[in-house]
Formats: C-alpha cells, sequence, structure tokens
C-alpha cells in the first residue's frame, strides 16, 4: 500500500524529520499534564503545573477564581488548565486552535463572548469553532495571562508522517 509519504525524496522525508522535531522542541513549555480547575481552587495559594521542560507554569487563583465564576460548578472536575493555545502554521499567519475537548473550547467561546449558550448547550458547538485569530488570542492573555499557554501546531503533513514512517 502506498502513501503520500512514498512519493517523497529521501531530503523530504529528512527534512520534514527536522522540522518535527524543532517543533517539539519549541513546546517544551507546554504544561507536561493539565490540572482540573476544581484541584487547582483547592490550593489557597497560587498553583504551579510542571512543564515538558522541567519548569513550572503559575497559575494565578486571582484567575482561576474568575473562570470559576464563568464555568458552572458541575464542570470544575473537567475544565484541565491551563488551556493550550496551538498557532497552526498551516492554516495561515495569525490562526489559532483550542487544543483539549469540548469544555475547553466552549470556555474560551464563553470568554470571548462569542456564545450566549449555556453550558448545558455546549454540545451543539462544532469544533470548527475552535479556531481563533491574533486578537482574540491577545484578548485572551490579556484577560488570564497565567492560564494561557502558546505553542506550535504540527503541520498535518509532518504528524501524519512521523506517525507512518517506519
Amino acid at each position: 500500500m502506498k502513501t503520500m509519504h512514498d512519493s517523497k525524496t529521501a531530503i523530504d522525508r529528512a527534512f520534514d524529520a527536522l522540522i518535527g522535531y524543532e517543533i517539539r522542541r519549541l513546546n517544551n513549555h507546554l504544561p507536561k499534564r493539565r490540572r482540573a480547575l476544581k484541584e487547582l481552587l483547592a490550593q489557597n495559594n497560587d498553583s504551579t503545573v510542571e512543564a515538558v521542560d522541567g519548569s513550572k507554569l503559575l497559575l494565578r487563583q486571582v484567575e482561576l477564581q474568575a473562570i470559576a465564576g464563568i464555568v458552572p460548578l458541575e464542570y470544575h472536575d473537567k475544565l484541565l488548565l491551563p488551556f493550550i493555545i496551538l498557532r497552526q502554521m498551516e492554516m495561515g499567519k495569525s490562526t489559532f486552535s483550542v487544543f483539549g475537548g469540548q469544555l475547553e473550547t466552549f470556555t474560551i467561546q464563553k470568554i470571548l463572548e462569542r456564545t450566549a449558550d449555556s453550558f448545558h448547550e455546549m454540545y451543539k458547538h462544532s469544533v470548527e469553532e475552535s479556531l481563533l485569530y491574533r486578537p482574540e488570542v491577545a484578548e485572551l492573555v490579556g484577560k488570564f495571562h497565567s492560564l494561557i499557554v502558546i505553542g506550535f501546531g504540527v503541520p498535518q503533513e509532518i504528524s501524519d508522517y512521523e506517525r507512518n514512517r517506519i
């Protein structure tokens, strides 16, 4: 069975592998494991989350409280923080996406006031609504600086190659 990678030259495949490696290296500041809002709120002081590179990401309690005011209590044990916003290079300049599930994506929509729906109606929203643009990312960072981590998405062509290579 032929794949699209069979048509690439060895140099193209090596270049794709190098780019994929560099993007992963650029993302070493992303959290190793995100934590539930409920767990983070249980601490009295600012909370930390370990990054892939071993450093600590500080999540400010005042911002956690503000998110708790937006998200209903029944979802506090499901909402994972910090929010990860990925720059999608293959989609053009200034295009980002929300990494995570429907709850994280919908919470971002609520913060940006893109929807008036309640959290109980979040499942009627589509995945396409997870796309963000630079002004919206700037607004998010302005409101919740410690709860937003920006990373680089791996282009589909490179991620496919990584998955399929032998």
